[in-house]
Formats: structure tokens, sequence, C-alpha cells
């Protein structure tokens, strides 16, 4: 074992030290040089499934710029053009006594723009759904029940208004159903044809049956819980399973050109704050904490890291503390879990110590000079050549972001 790998591996261990944790795992992969490196403590290795929400919001949202890029859907357009039953919806954003529900466009659901109340995620909305989970209380919903508890909930702001970005599950529910709609299969059946078979995964697929024991159950607090109908139910917005290293594949196929067309990805980068430190743009977020946030987790590091800034990290870090991240600044990517609902900043430390011992302690003399080696690159999309014949090259073709 490398000396870098160790100091990520001690980071896990100490995790792992604690009762809140019954597994952790991470896969970071070096741009530059091609070598991954693999971190596993207790119950999870690299190779373990693990519930990996924040790669959910990330398949979804590649499915949609493929349907864009085919042009089945406009991201402009109001997301009742694309449902079965658009009365299914009505009067699903109803706000000062007016039905704002045919404004809401499919970026404003990509971007948590929609105005809609969250019932699920954050407690000052979600009341009793997130406490139950988060105390193991294991209950199902379908699409139906989705909609009963975002009108129940109530809009909280008119579409597309304010500087703000507004969390609710409810939009990639929305989304979700969008793309079974116009692909005429279940979102499953989606992302198998979509993403899954396209990069040659093996162990990543949407999560489907309670019965399925392959993902380690997660741990809330020092409790772990089994719930298997609630993780089965959120489908679009949570319900991937996957691997640390297939997480940085399908990272790599996102950001790289694999999936769609990569030109299209500063076109997403419409960061709204969401909450501090994180921003959302369409389909994606980004985090940079300022370097004094990170103290209380750099504690234990070696004291070179302790006051160095934070990278920027594009990606998603999801309920469960599972987290997959680019980092342009870095040139790299970092996927795993913490398999731990109630501290989601244990991941994203985790991802920063990994980029911190990429920049200081397996690559240190090409920190800082990386814009001078590669000279007209762009550090928001890695070089890359499409994987997929059929696919032309991203230079081949014209891209207007609509």
């Amino acid at each position: 074992m490398s000396s870098a790998t160790a100091s990520i591996q001690k980071l896990a261990d100490r995790l792992l030290a604690s009762k809140w944790h019954n597994g952790v795992t991470l896969c970071l992969y070096d741009c530059e040089t091609g070598k991954e490196t693999h971190v596993g403590a207790g119950a999870l290795s690299t190779r373990s499934p693990y519930f990996a929400p924040a790669l959910s919001i990330l398949v979804t949202s590649a499915i949609l710029l493929q349907l864009r890029e085919e042009g089945k859907i406009d991201l402009d357009h109001p997301f009742q053009r694309y449902m079965s039953f658009p009365g299914q919806v009505a009067e699903l954003h109803v706000k000062d006594g007016i039905d704002r529900t045919d404004r809401i466009t499919l970026r404003h659901l990509m971007s948590h723009r929609s105005g809609f109340g969250d019932f699920f995620l954050f407690k000052n909305l979600a009341r009793t759904v997130h406490h139950d989970f988060a105390n193991g209380v294991d209950s199902a919903w379908g699409f139906d029940e989705v909609l009963q508890r975002t009108r129940s909930h109530g809009a909280v702001a008119a579409p597309g208004v304010g500087r703000r970005a507004r969390y609710a599950d409810s939009n990639f529910h929305l989304l979700g159903r969008v793309i079974e709609t116009v692909e005429g299969k279940s979102y499953a059946d989606v992302v198998r044809d979509r993403v899954i078979d396209r990069l040659g995964l093996y162990s990543t697929y949407v999560y489907c049956d309670p019965s399925d024991h392959r993902p380690l159950d997660l741990m809330s607090r020092s409790r772990q819980i089994h719930v298997p109908r609630t993780m089965a139910s959120l489908q679009a917005d949570g319900g991937i399973v996957t691997t640390a290293r297939e997480a940085v594949t399908f990272l790599r196929g996102f950001f790289e050109g694999y999936l769609f067309d990569k030109r299209i990805l500063p076109h997403l980068y419409t960061w709204r704050p969401i909450f501090y430190p994180v921003v959302f743009g369409t389909g994606l977020t980004q985090v940079q904490p300022p370097w004094w946030m990170t103290i209380p987790h750099r504690l234990g590091y070696k004291p070179k890291f302790l006051l160095k800034p934070v990278p920027r990290m594009i990606g998603n870090v999801g309920i469960g503390g599972s987290f997959a991240y680019y980092a342009p600044d870095v040139r790299a990517y970092v996927s795993g879990t913490v398999n731990q609902l109630s501290d989601p900043a244990r991941a994203v430390a985790l991802a920063v110590h990994a980029f911190d011992t990429l920049r200081y302690e397996i690559r240190p003399e090409q920190f800082g000079v990386l814009a001078q080696s590669l000279p007209g690159q762009s550090f928001d999309m890695p070089p890359s050549k499409p994987a997929c014949p059929d696919r032309m090259a991203a230079s081949d073709r014209t891209v207007e972001f609509r």
C-alpha cells in the first residue's frame, strides 16, 4: 500500500472505529496518470454495492440530456407536455390561490427552481417523513402519493423566481416519470439501456425490489436500519445502487462525453445557492467549503493539509453519505460512501481528504502548474474520446443548448 493510499485508508478506518459506520469505501481516479486509488473499510470495499442517492440525480440528468440531444424533449417546455395524463398533476403548484403548474419547465425541475415545497428531506417542510426514515420506519410510496404529498405541503415560491434554488424531492420524481413517458418503459429499464449498458457497468442498477439484500444497510447515527421499501420508492431521485469503482466510471462518462456531448457542460453550471456552501446548477451541484469550515474534519490530518484551500468539487452528495465528485482544478474524480444518514459533512470531508492527498502527496510537483502543462484544455471538461463508436465526436456536432 502506498503512503498516499495509507493516508486515505487511515481516515476511513478512523470513521469505522466510531459506532456511526458499518462500512466506508472510496475510489479516486487521477486523470493525469490514469491510476486509481481504492480504499475500503468494514463491510465495504470498492467492489461492494451500496445505496448511492448522490449518483441518482446525475444519472437522471444524463438521460434527460441524451433525450434533449435526440430532440425528444426541450428543457424549456413545461413538464406537463411530457406526461401521459397532464391532468394528473393539475394544481400541483398553487401559491396565493394561483395554479402555476403549467409554468414549470423541465429546466426548473432539474435546477430545483420549481418552487415546490419538499416533502422528504428538510425537517422544516418534511415534518415526519425524513424523521421516520432516519428512525428506521420503512414505508413505501408510489407516484400518486408523491403528488399528494407535494400538494399537501404546498408551493413555497413561483417557478424560476428568486436567486436561490429550493431543494424538493418532487422535482426528480417528476423527471423520472417524464423519462418513463417519453421512452415508454420503466425508469430502471431506461437506466439500463442508456447508462449501464453504454458504460459496461455490472454492479450498478436501480433499486426496485425490497427483497434485494445486496446493498449494505444504512446507518442512522449508531443504529443500522433496514429500510428497503423506502429505498425502492426513491427511484429517479435516489434509487441507484452502485460500487465505488463503477461510480467513478459513470462520472467519467458524464464529464468526458461518453453519455452526451460534453460541450453542453458549461451551460449546466448556472450556480445558485441552495444551502451553504453548496450551490445547485442544472442537474448537479458544486461545493467548495472555505478552509475554516474543514478544520474540524481535518484535525488529525497531516499539518500541511490543515489550512489548505479546498478544491471546488462538481457532482453530488446524497442522503446516506454517498458522494460522487469531479474536481476540475485537480483533474481527478472521487466516489464512495460513508453510509451514514445523519451527517453528510463526513462524506464531503472524505472526498476533500482524497483530493488533498492527490494534490499534496501523489503529485505535488504538478499541482499549481497544470494550466501550463496542458495548454488549451478546459478544466471543466476533461479531454477524452467518446468510447462508443456509434456516437459522433463532439467536434463533429453543433451544440445548441435550449
